[in-house]
């Protein structure tokens, strides 16, 4: 996928320690995830539905990567096969170049072609950032888990934290 000044791709190896980067450099904000620190690319790609994981690359250096999206599994049950839930990261210094959104629409399209039938997105709701773009893609929030878990890092830690919950319902055959 081609936009003006960056374009989509699927995920190589080597591109893994940019998007651990860019992961790691959400999670500094203490808005953007649990987890302590970025995983091994082993650790990633057995976690992620590889085919649902894009990296939106410069135009213009092809290694730059300016930010990525990807999908896991909602649930380890066979019955929710179809329900994923999403993770989505911009580099801060790409961010208001339509990258995320132009992303997220990549994966939402991704997923209608792999029969998924449902996106889900964790969001803290001090990320606002992040709640607007999933609101703009007819995300709906659906809930909100209360003092879900301790901080375990930053500025926050110790802290019990709030999570939204995000639903995206996708287009799908509903025959049997």
């Amino acid at each position: 996928m081609q936009k003006s000044d960056f374009f989509i791709r699927p995920i190589r190896p080597e591109d893994y320690p940019q998007v651990r980067s860019i992961y790691e450099m959400g999670l500094q904000t203490g808005n953007a995830s649990w987890e302590t620190q970025g995983q091994t690319w082993e650790q990633f790609s057995r976690k992620k539905i590889m085919e649902t994981v894009f990296v939106a690359v410069d135009g213009e250096d092809e290694n730059k990567i300016l930010g990525w999206v990807g999908a896991a599994k909602a649930s380890s049950r066979a019955v929710f096969y179809g329900v994923v839930e999403d993770s989505i990261y911009t580099h801060p210094d790409a961010r208001g170049r339509g990258i995320g959104g132009a992303l997220l629409d990549h994966l939402i399209q991704t997923c209608i072609d792999l029969h998924k039938w449902s996106i889900h997105s964790w969001i803290f709701p001090e990320n606002e950032g992040s709640a607007g773009l999933h609101r703009s893609r007819g995300f709906e929030k659906v809930g909100t888990f209360h003092n879900m878990a301790q901080m375990a890092y930053g500025d926050r830690r110790g802290q019990w934290r709030d999570c939204d919950i995000y639903e995206l319902i996708l287009p799908m055959s509903r025959e049997s």
